[in-house]
C-alpha cells in the first residue's frame, strides 16, 4: 500500500514536472537587424552636386527607392541590438534634381521603430 502511494506520488510529481517544462525560461530571440549601416563618415563625404552613380558607390544601395519617384532615396537602419554600431544613422532621406545630381539630403535621429507586438507571428506563438 506504502509502494502504491509512493508510486502515485511519483507519477504525479513527475507529471507535473513534465507538463511544466521549461516555461519559466524566456525563449531566445535572435537581434533583428535590417537595412544599410551608414556611418558618420559617410554621411560626411555627401555634397550638393554628387551623381546617383556617386551616392551609391559612398553609401551602398538604397533601402528604399520610390518607384513613383526614382529621384529620391531612403536608407533606413534598424536593429534590436542596441550595442550593434550604437552610433549609425538611422534614417537618411536623399533627393536628387531632375539631371540626377543629388538636391539635398535629410538625417533623421529618431529611432525607427517597427512594431513586432501585433503581427501575424505574435498569434502563432502566444508569449507575455
Amino acid at each position: 500500500m506504502l509502494l502504491s502511494k509512493t508510486f502515485q506520488l511519483t507519477a504525479i510529481l513527475l507529471a507535473a514536472s513534465i507538463l511544466n517544462g521549461c516555461s519559466y525560461l524566456k525563449p531566445y530571440k535572435a537581434p533583428i537587424t535590417q537595412g544599410t549601416i551608414i556611418k558618420q563618415e559617410q554621411a560626411n563625404l555627401l555634397q550638393d552636386g554628387l551623381t546617383m552613380q556617386q551616392v551609391q558607390s559612398i553609401l551602398g544601395p538604397p533601402y528604399g527607392k520610390d518607384p513613383f519617384n526614382p529621384l529620391h532615396w531612403e536608407y533606413v537602419f534598424y536593429t534590436t541590438d542596441k550595442d550593434y554600431y550604437p552610433n549609425s544613422i538611422r534614417y537618411l532621406a536623399l533627393n536628387f534634381d531632375s539631371d540626377s545630381y543629388l538636391k539635398n539630403w535629410e538625417i533623421r535621429s529618431q529611432e525607427v521603430e517597427i512594431n513586432t507586438h501585433d503581427g501575424f507571428i505574435d498569434r502563432l506563438f502566444l508569449e507575455d
